[in-house]
């Protein structure tokens, strides 16, 4: 799903939920309407603008009239409506930032379709896709990584048990830890393994640490799905996302020196994924020029495009 057929279909939520407050609204009103005509049909003339107004029909010397029930029904009713008029006026408002992003990004994609040349949108295209493979074996580095980790941290315990007379009841008859799942290794507990294993770095807050320095945010965030599909769609949409946000950048520095751009066809995707060349526009022509890095044992491909206007 694409992030305006997303903004669209909680858009759409958004619009039921209004819907949904309105009719409840309707139906508590004539719910009113109807209490109050049973009353008016007795000569009860109930003021619904003003609950105090209506306190000489509920109470008369001190006690309860005959109409105090039909009164509080009525009373009650209007606080339905009250409390229901709330909630649709927090389902407008909720409605209307709905709309307000829906715009936004109409606008960005009618810009890209319509403001940015082909050759401009293929270079990002080639490093969205390049970024996506990057991350895919990153993860799988990643995963193999934490593994490794956990192996280490586990023989820590195992061979601490195995020397330590403390934990002799841990041990069968042939002197090998009983229990050496997982699970087990974990919850056992004393100062000298918490020791042993911050002193390897393997401790709680230091594996956290490590993880968070080889994979890095988008990595421990695709860690986060337990669903492949989900994990696979998170890092599309988040690439989709960038890829825009940098095409716009990149053509809003490209305008702020030759204006509106006339002529891209002197641009070229290079072999190393880089832009280069000259684009014409209508307050004169500019030089981009490309500057990438990257690589599966570095980093994710990143770069950047300067633009220099051309006298």
């Amino acid at each position: 799903m694409s992030k305006v057929e997303e903004l669209k279909s909680k858009m759409e939520k958004a619009e039921e939920k209004v819907e949904k407050c309105k009719k409840t609204i309707e139906r508590h009103r004539k719910g009113l309407d109807k209490k109050v005509s049973a009353l008016a049909k007795k000569g009860i003339n109930v003021d619904i603008t003003d609950k105090d107004a209506n306190i000489s029909l509920k109470y008369a010397d001190g006690k309860s009239t005959e109409h105090y029930s039909d009164i509080y029904d009525i009373e009650r009713k209007q606080d339905d409506i009250k409390g229901a008029t709330k909630k649709l006026i927090d389902a407008e408002i909720v409605l209307n930032n709905w709309k307000k992003k829906l715009e936004a990004e109409l606008e960005k994609d009618n810009f890209i379709n319509n403001g940015i040349p082909q050759v401009i949108k293929d270079f990002m295209e080639e490093w969205k896709s390049s970024a996506y493979d990057w991350h895919i074996k990153k993860y799988e580095a990643y995963i193999e990584f934490k593994a490794r980790l956990t192996e280490e941290k586990l023989q820590i315990i195992i061979d601490c048990i195995k020397t330590n007379e403390k934990y002799s009841h841990l041990l069968n008859e042939e002197g090998e830890v009983k229990d050496t799942s997982e699970y087990a290794l974990i919850n056992t507990r004393s100062r000298e393994i918490e020791n042993l294993l911050k002193e390897k770095q393997l401790d709680y807050k230091s594996i956290q640490s490590r993880k968070a320095n080889f994979g890095g945010q988008a990595i421990l965030k695709m860690d986060e799905f337990y669903n492949t599909k989900e994990r696979l769609e998170w890092l599309e949409k988040t690439l989709e996302r960038e890829e825009k946000n940098k095409l716009i950048d990149l053509i809003n520095r490209i305008n702020g020196v030759v204006g509106t751009i006339t002529d891209a066809s002197q641009l070229r995707v290079s072999t190393k994924g880089n832009l280069d060349g000259i684009i014409i526009g209508t307050d004169g022509k500019a030089k981009v020029e490309t500057v990438g890095a990257g690589g599966y044992n570095i980093q994710c491909f990143h770069f950047r495009t300067l633009v220099h206007e051309v006298k």
